[in-house]
């Protein structure tokens, strides 16, 4: 119900259900489906609907201060520890692009650091992983920053911004990535990422339509299918572009599009272990530039 009520103050603050959809990136029918949920659990209803608006029930009104002081205690629970555990847990969730060529690195260090602590790795896409931490369920997610910022309760850590560039096989033709996006088979960065919103917005902007043939999350797989010649594609320039064989880049010219990728956690306060990773992250992400593959017709 952690969620649910997070969701209902959200609501009560903008007095709608459009505008807190707007906030924390999920629609309008989810948040509405949430309150529902609430006023089950709860017996009676909080708001009062009115066409486009809503406003407080009597007992929602009456209810408010009261989860609110519920939310501030929850979140203090996530850092209040009288006495150290001997092994603490510590959750991460991490999209794929990352796992490899900043997160490892920087658990390695952190280990180091403290080595009682335990890590556990949780694979996922940004909005996913967004959703599980507001959930409780991670204690900090390494994602894509959301299209709208963090969430009033997160606060956002920048490590690395990632240009998107195009990635076409070795030798397929062509130095103008508009005339190669038009005339290829193009394998789509999921649309539903927040990294695959960013480049539907710049494609529609510049009235682009490529003929998709693919269309994935996973960033190492494209990269793959690019390598075994099935076409081009456009993504933010990981680690992993300068390592594959048989694939090079084109830029985007003046048409620059970029995701920053960087940790998000819960409330403005982070224990010790957090605030390690965040240092150790920030090591990782320093040295993950990637490497200059071929771009162009030349070898760089």
């Amino acid at each position: 119900m952690i969620a649910e009520l997070r969701t209902f103050v959200l609501v009560a603050r903008l007095g709608s259900f459009a505008a807190a959809a707007r906030q924390i990136g999920l629609t309008q029918a989810a948040i509405g489906a949430q309150i529902r949920r609430l006023e089950q659990e709860l017996g009676y209803e909080v708001f009062d609907r009115s066409g486009w608006s809503v406003t407080l029930s009597g007992k929602g009104g009456a209810i408010l201060p009261e989860v609110e002081g519920i939310l501030s205690s929850f979140n203090g629970l996530r850092h209040f520890s009288p006495r150290e555990p001997s092994r603490r847990t510590l959750r991460v969730g991490a999209i794929s692009t990352t796992q490899t060529s900043i997160l490892a690195p920087a658990v390695a260090a952190l280990s180091a650091e403290m080595p009682s602590l335990m890590v556990r790795l949780v694979p996922g896409i940004s909005m996913v992983l967004l959703d599980r931490l507001d959930a409780g369920d991670l204690d900090a997610a390494l994602i894509v920053r959301p299209p709208l910022g963090p969430m009033p309760h997160m606060t956002w850590h920048p490590l690395v911004t990632q240009d998107y560039v195009m990635v076409l096989p070795e030798r397929m033709p062509g130095d103008d990535w508009r005339q190669v996006l038009m005339e290829q088979p193009f394998i789509r960065y999921d649309s539903r990422s927040f990294g695959g919103r960013t480049l539907d917005r710049f494609l529609r902007a510049q009235h682009l339509a490529p003929r998709s043939v693919i269309e994935t999350e996973e960033v190492h797989t494209i990269l793959q299918m690019v390598a075994s010649n099935m076409g081009c594609t456009i993504i933010p320039r990981v680690l992993a572009i300068g390592l594959l064989p048989n694939i090079r880049t084109l830029p985007l010219g003046e048409h620059r599009i970029s995701r920053e990728v960087g940790l998000m956690t819960v409330g403005p306060h982070q224990d010790a272990a957090i605030a390690a990773l965040i240092g150790h992250l920030a090591a990782a992400a320093r040295k993950s530039v990637s490497p200059s593959p071929r771009e162009g017709g030349r070898t760089l």
